[in-house]
């Protein structure tokens, strides 16, 4: 009997450590080495654990091996919070997948090195898209954005390097049946002052029958995003007063150094107005949101604990497949310019026309099939392929003339509008990001003075602003460098082949990139050399 108790538990254990060796054989295995066959194996990996977008990869993966019986396409799903490390393993180590999606680890030296450039690729017609709407039209004009969005055209490498499968917004989520049950009839808010009476009926609702729900599921990820929307929309006419480089928005080193040179502060009334409505949400969230992460929210939002949260438009597949109850999606309510103390600042509604794109993929350069990764990237994004990809997966298509699918029309980038202003992350770098992070339990708790959370705020943030700027005139700098080798090659190709214009073109394309660098770079440090 006593042997028996102590193998039963040596077994479980056995059992524990075999199944930890093949996830990590899953995750980390050699390339090849799932597929012995003659096939031509292209490997495909991903953050996106979400329900629906991993189906969607299988269906395309055996539609593309259907025409290509040659082909095997293996999707390979690795975990969010280990992806940047696992990226630069796999990198590193020369065993990294043909298609990798960027954006999470993959900063400009990453790309340089270890991924082509995807210019030769997109300029012609994608043969997939025959017989539709976009035949005939190169592969980079049939996306929504023509492929000018920050994941897939890296401006200081001057060169495309990723294909965008899908189109981001963000929505606040809603549990239509509790709130039918607890709000009747009331629309979702199209405004502020309407969501803010909504959350006050639900806090009454639960304080009179002793519910336990809470009107928002807060996390330490969509509370500061819905925070720094509401910043910005109170800056939106202090924006476009900031605007000397007429861009309808300024870039965030022009706000930066502005603020450095007094042009505006953290006591400006917008500014303020924007955090006095920051402030106003914390309350409507759990308790000690700050510590809980985008799952425990979620967690909180689809065991009906919570009637909103504030994600974006990839949630909505996982939501709908968890939730036991009828889901919807609205427009985070902003402030209107006649709202008598947080209008002055707007100018109106604010529009997503430039939403980004997103599940943007890389071809690596250990690839040893390049072509045939690209040609399953041109199926997946054709306008069939795209369209199929959206349905099953229910997030946004990313190419042009593709209608959404009827469960995601509320998700839908809303095209007429204005631009917002900034919002907490004032010039965007690490420096002045952790600065800001620091204070988000300041800035939602009710009881927190608004001016001392400023005072706090502004003794910190001109080293923050400075640190982050002298960084960014390094890159500058460095990337220029970097730029001189192809300038060179670009010059002698020209001179060689002077009837191909396409080297004389990369060549002034690189001259004026090499020129705004240096131009931007000798603009900061005057600025930061007359800044007190």
């Amino acid at each position: 009997m006593a042997n028996r108790k102590l193998i039963l538990p040596l077994c479980g254990a056995a059992l524990g450590v075999l199944c930890f060796a093949a996830a990590l054989w899953q995750v980390f295995r050699p390339a090849g080495a799932a597929d012995r066959s003659d096939k031509t194996l292209i490997r495909v990996a991903h953050w996106q654990l979400e329900s629906g977008l991993r189906d969607a990869f299988d269906v395309i993966a055996r539609d593309y091996e259907r025409l290509h019986p040659d082909v095997k396409i293996e999707q390979i799903a690795i975990p969010e919070r280990i992806y940047p490390s696992w990226l630069r393993t796999q990198l590193v180590g020369g065993t990294a997948p043909d298609l990798i999606q960027i954006g999470k680890g993959s900063d400009d030296e990453i790309l340089a090195r270890y991924f082509n450039p995807l210019s030769p690729y997109i300029k012609s017609a994608n043969p997939y898209n025959e017989g539709t709407p976009l035949a005939d039209i190169p592969w980079r004009d049939t996306f929504i954005d023509g492929m000018t969005g920050s994941v897939t055209y890296q401006p200081n490498l001057l060169d495309y390097y990723g294909i965008p499968l899908a189109t981001i917004t963000t929505r606040i989520y809603y549990n239509v049946t509790a709130w039918r049950r607890i709000l009747g009839d009331t629309p979702p808010p199209t405004h502020y002052d309407e969501f803010v009476a909504a959350c006050e009926r639900i806090l009454q609702h639960a304080a009179t029958t002793g519910e336990n729900v809470i009107p928002l599921a807060g996390s330490n990820y969509g509370t500061p995003w819905f925070a720094s929307s509401l910043v910005g929309s109170q800056t939106q006419r202090l924006a476009q007063e900031l605007d000397d480089s007429l861009v309808l928005q300024p870039i965030s080193i022009e706000t930066a150094l502005q603020y450095l040179s007094g042009r505006w502060s953290l006591e400006d009334p917008a500014f303020a107005n924007g955090l006095r409505l920051a402030q106003q949400i914390g309350r409507y969230a759990q308790p000690g949101f700050l510590q809980a992460n985008r799952d425990d929210a979620s967690f909180y939002f689809v065991q009906g604990r919570a009637l909103m949260i504030v994600t974006g438009s990839w949630d909505a597949p996982s939501f709908r497949s968890l939730a036991p109850f009828e889901m919807s999606a609205f427009v985070m309510p902003l402030p209107q310019p006649s709202h008598p103390q947080y209008g002055a600042g707007v100018i109106g509604p604010v529009s997503e026309a430039a939403s980004p794109m997103g599940t943007s993929f890389g071809l690596t350069k250990t690839s040893r099939h390049p072509e045939v990764a690209m040609d399953f990237l041109r199926y997946i994004t054709s306008f069939d392929g795209n369209a199929k990809f959206s349905a099953v997966s229910l997030w946004l298509p990313s190419v042009a003339e593709i209608p959404a699918p009827e469960p995601i029309k509320p998700f839908e980038p809303q095209l007429d509008g204005y631009v917002n202003g900034f919002g907490l992350a004032i010039g965007n770098g690490p420096d002045v990001r952790r600065v800001v992070e620091s204070n988000l339990g300041t800035l939602f708790d009710p009881r927190a003075d608004i001016d001392k959370l400023q005072d706090t705020m502004a003794a910190k943030l001109p080293d923050a602003l400075r640190s982050d700027l002298t960084r960014t005139v390094r890159s500058f700098l460095a990337n220029s460098n970097r730029q001189d080798t192809l300038v060179a090659a670009q010059s002698v190709l020209a001179s060689r082949h002077p009837q191909n214009p396409d080297f004389a073109r990369k060549r002034h394309e690189l001259l004026e990139a090499q020129t705004l660098q240096e131009l931007r770079a000798a603009w900061i440090e005057h600025e930061l050399a007359q800044s007190p």
